[in-house]
């Protein structure tokens, strides 16, 4: 009779070799599904080339004499077009929309392009132009870019007329910021090798804002993510927004009006809410606290575009 710790050994042995084997299953259905799926994206939007690389720029709603309102995506957000429709939706029915997705989102190409904040507002500026959009505008932006709305509004003070936050982030948000940290790399590795190996295309793995899309918005929402999820320049932005967002803390805070929205924190922290708070009640802000999580716009869009609609009527 076989000892036990034989029998053990032999077991997982069988068991690490089934899991091998299923792992480079899926990461060779994973490819070979990323170069068919290609052709099956099809962006509602408008594609344009800037320094040789496709963006997609989106709009939605009647021009008119208030500011365009452009939607600025937070860190890695696989989807914006999907991702902002709760509000966008709202707000196109009285508002001229735009929702750019910058290199690596969305249906924009993905790049190793630098990431600093002089690098990314030319990206946009130029986006925008180039997709027949014109300034001013009302800058819209979700947790991270609002280090870019920021430095947008220092740096070209004539094209930003306000800045709604949607739980923006401040220059002092990333105080205790480490990307190099060996847990928060850890984390991004492990994240990267779920990716390559094709098992977010397992349900549930990777969940998605799914409740105000229709069924094709669904299956393009899947296809960015099988596509998108935690690649190069979702990385590069985290090694950029430590000294972006210092950039932006070491100039003028931009004098515009600001309305700002934010969570309960569940998700950022509490450390992130009061830098919020804080940097509101220096510009004067107004400011509304909401009992939800990061993606505040998600949670509350009708109480948000409606607040929207009244601060964008004072221009």
């Amino acid at each position: 009779m076989k000892k036990p710790r034989k029998i053990a050994r032999k077991v997982f042995a069988i068991g690490l070799s089934l899991v091998l084997v299923a792992l480079s299953v899926s990461t060779i259905f994973n490819r070979v599904m990323l170069r068919i799926e290609v052709g099956e994206l099809s962006p509602p939007g408008t594609m344009v080339d800037v320094g040789g690389h496709q963006l997609h720029v989106f709009s939605a709603g009647p021009r008119s004499n208030v500011p365009s309102l452009v939607l600025l995506a937070g860190s890695a957000t696989i989807d914006p077009v999907y991702n902002f429709k709760p509000l966008w939706s709202l707000l196109s029915n009285q508002f001229h929309v735009v929702v750019v997705e910058e290199a690596g989102y969305g249906y924009s190409d993905i790049y190793d392009t630098p990431r600093d904040a002089a690098s990314k507002l030319a990206d946009l500026r130029q986006a925008l132009t180039l997709a027949g959009e014109s300034g001013p505008y009302i800058l819209v932006p979700h947790s991270m870019s609002g280090i870019e709305a920021l430095y947008w509004a220092q740096t070209y003070p004539d094209e930003v007329k306000g800045i709604v936050g949607l739980d923006m982030a401040v220059p002092d948000s990333y105080d205790d910021y480490n990307f190099s940290a060996f847990g928060f790399q850890a984390k991004i590795r492990l994240a990267q090798a779920a990716s390559w190996l094709g098992l977010l295309r397992i349900g549930g793995v990777y969940p998605l804002y799914t409740k105000d899309l229709s069924a094709n918005e669904i299956q393009q929402q899947k296809l960015l993510l099988h596509r998108n999820a935690f690649n190069i320049d979702y990385i590069n932005e985290g090694k950029s927004i430590k000294a972006n967002a210092a950039l932006v803390k070491a100039n003028q805070v931009p004098d515009v009006p600001y309305l700002m929205f934010t969570s309960n924190g569940e998700e950022t922290g509490q450390a992130w809410i009061a830098a919020e708070v804080q940097f509101a009640h220096s510009v004067g802000a107004e400011l509304a606290s909401l009992d939800c999580g990061h993606y505040v716009f998600q949670c509350q869009p009708d109480q948000i575009a409606a607040k929207i609609a009244a601060y964008a009527g004072r221009f």
